[in-house]
């Protein structure tokens, strides 16, 4: 393969998803993906740095690998189709170009450019063009561009609860418009499940969804991961784009806004409301087409009144608010979601638990669920590592472990009084939630307890409740 040849095989993947370096033994020195697909598992990719190759990706051989035949044969390889199961035994089909690393006139390692194949035909979902200017700018600016497929959509969110379903049909709704949205809700309650559902329900779904969260990066680098950079604007820029830039025609997530420094938010006021932006240290303004949807675990009245948020943002931010109530306001989840996880765990983990406990259910739908599903999840995933092989049931001890802090905290919180007593005061207590949730609409609030409205119009009168004004 000529020098021609070499750049005529990168114009032809044009966008990669994927960087891998090997030294000349097969040992994975360097990895970086920036399409989640590739080892959606792994949050840290130093999880898999000095693995071998065949470790990661037991389905490959010598034979079949292209980074490994590269570093054999000393040339370029260039392959359409290469199909490859990783060691989570996802099948992922791919299009790579291997080339050899030399030093010294040896071969000391090779890398290969990785794409998905299938962006074969549309190169739509956040892919990262091959740009010099890119590669050259600022390593930590860099780091934290990281394009996002976004890969979840309204069946992904799994419910059985009214509260939740009118939540997906007001997100299906509000996909077809391009107003700004603001989700809230508990830390672990999904809200990038929904702001990447409500991404892909709209006409932007084959464009970028990039996610980002302003808490995860330092103020002083914000400003130029989000808006970009020129260079010589501080010691060491280069030209780089900013997340908005990369967007572009697509949608932006921020989560935690109201981390976001205050300074910055009038930036961000702009681009709401002139669609531009300007990098760091640039004279010149750009356009930029992108929705933009943030979240918070606080509600957006508490950003403003705790000065987390500019007023004036805030009214542009929240045209479309979606409100995710925490899990232990909607216990009928429990169920489809801990069937879903424990398939999803039999699967990764090679188990086959079908049953779980009366004293397991029983105990998930009284516990507090500060994490939300993620904490479900997590518990799920804990439960099925400790289970043997042959075990078909979930059991107390499987999740005892996980859990035993929340039981002894609940011991010492509880005080012995008749159950009828304890239970009244908690049916109160959750009629009056529903009565306040629903802005005093009995039927509305019987439908969030499931139960016949002229029985809780009795139980209303019952315990005297006075709706509030």
């Amino acid at each position: 393969m000529n020098r021609l040849d070499n750049y005529e095989v990168l114009n032809q993947l044009k966008y990669i998803d994927g960087i891998t370096i090997i030294d000349n033994k097969g040992t994975i020195l360097f990895t970086i993906k920036f399409n989640p697909i590739f080892h959606s598992e792994i949050r840290e990719r130093e999880e898999i740095l000095g693995e071998s190759l065949f470790t990661v990706f037991p389905s490959l051989n010598e034979k079949a690998s292209t980074l490994l035949n590269s570093l054999k044969t000393g040339r370029p390889i260039f392959k359409g189709k290469q199909e490859i199961v990783d060691f989570m035994g996802r099948k992922i089909e791919t299009t790579n170009i291997s080339l050899p690393i030399r030093a010294h006139g040896k071969i000391i390692g090779a890398i290969e450019l990785s794409k998905e194949r299938s962006k074969e035909d549309s190169i739509s979902n956040n892919a990262i063009e091959i740009n010099s200017e890119m590669f050259r700018g600022d390593k930590r600016l860099l780091e934290s561009i990281r394009p996002e497929r976004a890969k979840y959509t309204l069946k992904d969110i799994i419910t059985d609860n009214e509260q939740m379903k009118n939540l997906k049909r007001l997100t299906e709704k509000t996909a077809k418009g391009s107003s700004p949205v603001f989700i809230y809700g508990e830390t672990g309650t999904g809200k990038e499940l929904f702001a990447q559902s409500l991404h892909n329900a709209s006409n932007r779904a084959e464009k970028p969804f990039i996610a980002q969260n302003c808490a995860a990066i330092p103020e002083a680098l914000i400003e130029s991961i989000l808006f970009g950079t020129i260079k010589g604007s501080f010691t060491g820029a280069e030209n780089n784009p900013g997340l908005f830039e990369i967007a572009e025609g697509g949608t932006i997530f921020l989560d935690e806004i109201n981390s976001m420094p205050i300074h910055l938010q009038s930036k961000l006021l702009r681009v709401l409301q002139d669609g531009y932006i300007r990098r760091l240290g640039d004279r010149n303004i750009r356009k930029v087409d992108v929705r933009i949807i943030t979240a918070s675990n606080k509600r957006p009245e508490d950003c403003v009144k705790d000065k987390d948020m500019r007023l004036d943002l805030y009214y542009r931010l929240c045209v479309m608010t979606l409100n995710i109530p925490p899990l232990r306001e909607r216990i009928n989840d429990i169920k489809p979601l801990l069937d879903f996880f424990i398939s999803k765990y039999n699967v990764l983990l090679h188990k086959n638990i079908t049953n779980v406990s009366k004293e397991v259910y029983d105990f998930l739908l009284r516990y507090n669920w500060p994490g939300n599903v993620r904490e479900l999840e997590h518990i799920v995933e804990f439960a099925i590592n400790q289970i043997d092989e042959w075990e078909d049931t979930l059991q107390m001890k499987d999740i005892e472990d996980r859990v035993k802090n929340f039981i002894k905290h609940s011991e010492e919180e509880f005080q012995i009084e008749p159950l009828k007593d304890a239970v009244a005061r908690l049916e109160k207590i959750m009629i009056e939630k529903a009565i306040n949730k629903t802005k005093n609409n009995v039927s509305q609030a019987a439908k969030l307890l499931e139960i016949p409205r002229q029985t809780l119009q009795n139980k209303i009168r019952l315990y005297e409740i006075v709706p509030k004004s």
